[in-house]
């Protein structure tokens, strides 16, 4: 009798699923953000570049140790760990949406009291002491009658997307880290060659001071001077050893490589990265597609809204549907006889009427999330314009700093050449000619510092624009994982 009551179980299940489709709580749309439409510093025109950009730096070895880093830097392990748990979480989200379903097996020896609610000594051939097994199908579905389930999932969804997002994230931030780590290598080798050089200078000059003191043409003063001078030097060559030495040990770091594997491969000099002449900015507008940052915070302010949902169900009841089927016998061979079949299901309603304003109280939680994020993702859009307009104003100036270093490095050269020329014609003694290649070395030194900042602010610019990934790729990879 019991079984031919199945279709019209059946048939709810049917009707419940029916009504699973209404989903309480706001539906989520993106935020119109509104930004200018074009940049306040003067920026070169034409799309943000999403090839890697640093292969402009034209660098065997920096390429390599991009490579090498991307493969094994420790922080971008743990961010895509954060993904795959994320990814994981969603996972199983979505595997609540759908029926239960579980097997069991029981075999058990069973002493019944003789004192209980069943008179068990009184009931002729029945025995107090017997085995029972027992082999069942158990399956359970909640019907998502208000949405809930649906508003986890799109939670679940949006914060893996968030977690893919800060991969990117965390990767832009290491490549644009190594790469002025990079720089600031090769800056503290070109310094400590000029060190060396202003060291090796120091003393000639003071070796020259010594003999014009000693002859008479010059005081005890300017010859204590200048071995002052030289001694100086020698501190400052020290210095530029240890910051060439520290700069190196960075890089390992970052690579995420024993330092005594790559210390013989970096300690080698090399020339400091050239700048590009001219860095794509592309629109203000584009930053909203293309920094992962904003698109994190608009991933996060999603899962955050459908958060909302999900508290809101919490004040409606939930359905359920259970059926349980199985053999239940004292005796294995009776175990699958058709007599020992058992049947079991029906539905189930729970509604927490009264919890003292948890629920309620939960929802308005969600809804502060909510604003907080929206709240952050705002932050987001002015912090990432501020840094934009930043850096297209740094790298304008630092290219008209580098251009002014050349000409000065280029006079001093010029001069250096003219004092060798009056010192072999005797117009001038070998002092002026030592203290204008000291004036050469220092605007050397100049030029390759101001190298270095115009090739750290490109840096900083195309990781301000989120240049070198292609977030639509990306992100239609992220939704193709999604599903």
């Amino acid at each position: 009798m019991f079984p031919r009551r199945i279709p019209s179980l059946l048939c709810a299940v049917a009707s419940a699923a029916s009504l699973s489709a209404c989903a309480v709580g706001p539906a989520y749309q993106a935020p119109q953000t509104r930004v200018a439409d074009q940049w306040v510093a003067p920026a070169a025109a034409g799309p943000v570049t999403a090839a890697p950009w640093w292969s402009q730096l034209q660098d065997p070895l920096f390429d390599a140790l991009v490579s090498e880093m991307l493969a094994g830097n420790p922080s971008l392990r743990e961010a895509q760990a954060r993904l795959a748990e994320a990814r994981a979480n969603r996972d199983a989200v979505r595997g609540g949406r759908l029926p239960q379903a579980s097997v069991s097996a029981t075999g058990n020896e069973v002493m019944l009291s003789k004192n209980g609610q069943l008179p068990i000594g009184a009931i002729p051939g029945f025995a107090r002491d017997f085995p029972l097994f027992d082999l069942g199908f158990d399956a359970s579905w909640e019907i998502d009658l208000w949405g809930r389930q649906a508003r986890q999932t799109q939670a679940a969804d949006a914060r893996s997307q968030s977690a893919a997002l800060s991969v990117e994230g965390a990767r832009l931030q290491l490549v644009a880290e190594l790469a002025r780590a990079y720089v600031d290598l090769r800056l503290a080798q070109a310094d400590q060659a000029t060190a060396q050089a202003m060291l090796d200078a120091r003393v000639q000059l003071a070796s020259l001071t010594d003999l014009r003191a000693n002859s008479g043409e010059a005081s005890a003063i300017e010859a204590n001077r200048a071995r002052g001078e030289a001694e100086s030097a020698r501190a400052a060559l020290a210095n530029a050893q240890a910051a060439s030495r520290a700069a190196a040990l960075r890089v390992a770091v970052l690579v995420g490589a024993p330092p005594a594997d790559m210390l013989p491969r970096l300690e080698t000099p090399g020339p400091i990265p050239q700048p590009p002449a001219a860095i794509a900015a592309g629109l203000p507008s584009d930053l909203l597609r293309r920094r992962p940052d904003i698109l994190g915070a608009e991933r996060d302010l999603a899962a955050a809204t459908a958060d909302i949902g999900v508290a809101k169900a919490d004040l409606f009841p939930r359905l359920s549907l259970s059926l349980a089927v199985g053999q239940q016998a004292r005796a294995v061979s009776d175990l699958f006889s058709g007599d020992s079949t058992r049947l079991q299901g029906g539905g189930g309603l729970f509604w927490p009427i009264f919890n003292g304003g948890r629920a309620r109280a939960m929802v308005r939680a969600a809804d502060a999330r909510a604003q907080a994020a929206a709240a952050r993702y705002d932050g987001a859009v002015l912090g990432a314009l501020a840094d934009s307009e930043g850096a297209i104003n740094r790298f304008d100036r630092s290219l008209a700093a580098l251009d002014a270093a050349r000409t000065a490095a280029a006079r001093e050269r010029a001069a250096l050449d003219l004092s060798r020329q009056r010192q072999q014609a005797g117009e001038d003694d070998r002092l002026a000619l030592a203290r204008a290649d000291l004036s050469h070395l220092v605007a050397d030194q100049q030029l390759a510092h101001a190298q270095a900042a115009a090739t750290e602010a490109a840096i900083a610019l195309h990781k301000a624009l989120g240049g070198g990934w292609d977030p639509e790729s990306r992100l239609a990879e992220a939704r193709s994982d999604a599903r």
